[in-house]
């Protein structure tokens, strides 16, 4: 899906030059871009705001100086950026009016002319929505799909025809708590599921009975009889098939009109990969810290949030010793995985390392335990979802900043009170994290690269 993603901090300096006086004002974001599934999604880096003095008006309409046009290509070449054309008609619907439609057969072809090799975009802003249409150097254009501003808060502010559609009353009770504009936010992201097993599948059945409506899952993985405890997508039959599939079915009996892409490959493939670049976040329920590591970078390189699912149980001579699981927030702004120390470097190699570097590494006794199944508990695996959906839903209402680090322990391990504890951790980024280096780079940080060659 085409898809622009803004900083909240260029967003609102944008949209004060177009809202803060009556009139049609303009400007240009700059971004880097990337491909997913052959669309355009670009990465707003900043924005170059065109002054009133440089727009002069027509009765037909309005058109931007040539120095204006001049200093926006100037900057997108200076940065190595693309140019998405900003400008307001304000209102409910936005569309491109008859006399924008003419200006694009002289300008877009300009703009690609003197940015070889770029994508460029257009947007036309409503009071509330924003509507957008790319267009491809080789002639291929498009409608965007998604237009998310990220920040303290994740907003979806593109335009669509259902805009003024009444939402459903199956969404009534949920309504105090999302508004309206929210609730057809939550429906209008486009989701990513790494892993539908037992957190992932608890997790499914959360996000889609709040109302998204839009899914990527990544699974690999058929259920077996040794996970039918935990998997609430599955029946008693359903033993041998594919977890995606059987997330699939979940999602389409709450919602037949959700979207629903089924990716059974590993993570590390390139249909995988590619189609976590155009997602507008991603929830990762994965049982190694290999394909964790993966999806921190994806989510770094390409601003991405990303929250991270993790359950454990430990147990000696047949005593529960700890019981658990932590949920982790990796916003663009930061702190990452490592700089929270929720991965294990040794562990992360073992996993992206091939089959063939596996076998080895244990037929030498380099390491051991990285093969045995974890326990597992379906109730456990659903608070850990709850949790998840719940801070989603925090995320996209901006009722208060996400946590970053949130602990779950069911015993109350070395506490007075013994019970079940979800407790705030305080994390930072760590300065000088190698992962987060990759912020932003989008495709400059050769995730495909490096990671196909060890899928293969």
């Amino acid at each position: 899906m085409a898809a622009i993603r803004v900083p909240s901090e260029v967003w609102a300096k944008t949209y004060a030059h177009l809202f803060t006086k009556p009139g049609e004002h303009f400007g240009f974001f700059l971004a880097s871009w990337t491909l997913s599934n052959g669309t355009p999604v670009f990465l707003v880096r900043d924005v170059v705001l065109i002054g009133d003095d440089e727009v002069e008006i027509f009765r037909s309409g309005c058109s931007l100086s040539v120095n204006a046009i001049t200093r926006a290509i100037n900057a997108a070449v200076q940065a190595g950026c693309a140019l998405i054309e900003i400008h307001n008609h304000g209102g409910n619907l936005p569309r491109f009016s008859h006399t924008d439609r003419t200006g694009f057969d002289e300008f877009v072809p300009y703009v690609l002319d003197s940015l070889r090799g770029r994508p460029y975009g257009a947007t036309v802003w409503g009071d509330s929505t924003v509507y957008a249409e790319f267009f491809m150097p080789g002639g291929e254009v498009g409608v965007i799909g998604s237009i998310v501003v990220y920040g303290e808060k994740l907003d979806q502010w593109v335009s669509r025809e259902d805009d003024l559609a009444c939402l459903a009353a199956r969404f009534d009770r949920q309504s105090p708590w999302f508004t309206t504009a929210g609730q057809r936010t939550l429906g209008r992201m486009k989701i990513a599921l790494a892993g539908t097993g037992g957190t992932g599948g608890s997790l499914v059945q959360n996000l889609v009975y709040l109302g998204a409506r839009d899914f990527v899952v990544i699974e690999p993985d058929k259920s077996d009889e040794t996970s039918m405890n935990r998997l609430v997508t599955a029946t008693a039959a359903d033993v041998d098939s594919p977890k995606g599939i059987l997330a699939r079915r979940l999602i389409k009996a709450v919602a037949p009109d959700a979207a629903v892409r089924v990716i059974s490959k590993r993570l590390q493939s390139a249909e995988a990969l590619d189609a976590l670049k155009g997602v507008d976040i991603i929830f990762g329920c994965v049982d190694n810290d290999g394909a964790r590591a993966v999806l921190n970078e994806i989510a770094l390189a390409y601003r991405l949030p990303f929250f991270d699912l993790g359950v454990g149980i430990e147990a000696t001579e047949g005593r529960m010793d700890a019981a658990g699981g932590r949920l982790a927030a990796v916003l663009p702004s930061g702190p990452c995985l490592y700089c929270m120390n929720q991965i294990d470097v040794d562990e992360a190699r073992y996993w992206l390392s091939t089959e063939k570097e596996r076998e080895f590494t244990r037929r030498r006794g380099y390491i051991d335990g990285m093969d045995i199944r974890a326990p597992s508990v379906v109730s456990l695996n659903a608070a850990l979802a709850a949790a998840a959906a719940s801070e989603f839903a925090v995320y996209v209402s901006g009722v208060r900043p996400v946590q970053a680090l949130l602990e779950l322990d069911l015993l109350g391990v070395g506490r007075v009170v013994k019970g079940q504890w979800q407790t705030p951790v305080r994390v930072a980024r760590k300065p000088g994290c190698p992962a987060c280096e990759l912020a932003g780079l989008a495709d400059r940080a050769e995730i495909e690269r490096r990671y196909q060659r060890q899928d293969e």
